[in-house]
Parts: C-alpha cells; sequence; structure tokens
C-alpha cells in the first residue's frame, strides 16, 4: 500500500507480532514489498491480498469497465458498495474480473510468491458475485488456503450468518490448509478459550500513528501492538 506499511508490516515479522502477510500486487509498492520480504527472510510467509478496490488494475479491459473503475482507470469499490453488484455482475465484467483476477494471481507468481494464501481487499472474494468467478480461477494455481468469511462473531443478521456458512462451506471444498476461525483482535479476544485451541486466524492492519507507534488500525480505530497473539 505505502512505504510506510511496508516497513510497518516489516517491523511487525521482526516483533514476532504477526505469522504472515498478504501481498496486493497491483499496487506500486508491491515489488518494495516482496523485496523486503525476501531481504528479512519472511518471503514463504506472504500471500495474496486480491484487490478489486484501490489502486490501478493490471489488466486494460478492467481498466475501462465502468462498473469498477472511473475514468482514470481507477478502481471505484462502488460496486461492493451496491447490494446489486455485490451479487450479480454483468457479463462483461465478470469476464474482466476473470482476468484482473488471474492477472494478479499471474504477479503474485512472477514477484516470487510461494505461500499461496488468498484474501481480499475489503474481503471482496466474499462477495457471491465475485467468489463464483473465483471458484473458477482456483484450480488453475496452487492456492492451499483463502481467507474464510469472519465466522467468529455473535449475534448479526441471522440470514448473513447463513450465508457466511455456506460461504465457508465452499471455501473448505476448496482448500488443503486453513484455519477454522477467522476475525479481528477483538473477536478472538472476545472468544478466547472458546478458540484458544483452534487454528484461528486474527486480522490486522499494522501501520505507524502520527506519534511513530506501530499500531493496528483495523475495525476503525487503533490499538498499540506490544506483543504476539
Amino acid at each position: 500500500m505505502s512505504d510506510a506499511v511496508n516497513e510497518a508490516i516489516r517491523l511487525s515479522f521482526e516483533k514476532g507480532l504477526i505469522g504472515r502477510c498478504t501481498l496486493m500486487t497491483n499496487m506500486e509498492k508491491a515489488e518494495d514489498a516482496m523485496r523486503i520480504a525476501s531481504e528479512c527472510g519472511f518471503s514463504d510467509r506472504v500471500g495474496i491480498h486480491l484487490n478489486l478496490t484501490a489502486g490501478k488494475p493490471l489488466c486494460e479491459d478492467m481498466a475501462k469497465d465502468p462498473v469498477m473503475c472511473d475514468a482514470s482507470g481507477r478502481f471505484t469499490a462502488e460496486f461492493a458498495r451496491s447490494f446489486k453488484t455485490r451479487f450479480f455482475l454483468p457479463a462483461d465484467t465478470r469476464r474482466n474480473v476473470e482476468k484482473e483476477l488471474r492477472a494478479q494471481l499471474d504477479e503474485y507468481r512472477r514477484l516470487g510468491g510461494t505461500l499461496w494464501h488468498i484474501d481480499s481487499h475489503h474481503h471482496v472474494h466474499t462477495d457471491p458475485s465475485v467468489w463464483k468467478v473465483l471458484k473458477k480461477v482456483l484450480p488453475d494455481y496452487p492456492v492451499t488456503s483463502v481467507r474464510l468469511g469472519r465466522n467468529m462473531y455473535r449475534g448479526g443478521n441471522p440470514l448473513m450468518r447463513i450465508y457466511k456458512a455456506m460461504l465457508n462451506a465452499s471455501i473448505r471444498r476448496f482448500c488443503k490448509g486453513r484455519p477454522e476461525y477467522f476475525g479481528s483482535y477483538a473477536d478472538y479476544v472476545s472468544f478466547g478459550e472458546e478458540v484458544s485451541d483452534r487454528e484461528t486466524e486474527v486480522m490486522i492492519h499494522p501501520q505507524f500513528d502520527e506519534a511513530g507507534v506501530l499500531v493496528d488500525v483495523t475495525g476503525g480505530g487503533s490499538r498499540k501492538l506490544t506483543g504476539g497473539i
């Protein structure tokens, strides 16, 4: 995303605060990120963060797609805010999404990625319209795990919980290596001993605050990163 985020992630590995991270291959600092990972010895713990909502796409056809991009050819994230397009994409857009997903996965391979864990910016891979396309793409790559839909939380819309259960069942059919639970650090703390002996993915976003302190900015706030999980 930026030099500062790359450095925050490098420092998080150095301090033993994180076990792996994922890379947005369409962003300008992607090459720098993989260089840092290689130099610091954690390149085998870098997966891919599929991105359909920020920056410039790798494919020209996607850059011209009005559903996904603005007139300058940059992702707008508008499709992810619309109930309609989160569930249904026009045929041309579906084809462009497939091309872009493949291009980003190919770029991950070119940059030396080996973990083959997939998650996505703004969790768009969990949207039905994108997951339908991604399922078609997955068999062509050596993917071993895909981030689950958030299942480490209480309450919520019953229909959404049913959808998440169906989505996660579908994800598990495609992946050999995966955690059983996924959520934020706050979710993990809330569940406590319920997941203490389970393989769990805890999402954080390391950055530096205005004072230069390493923090997690997940969930709209910030929390100082001072120890491992």
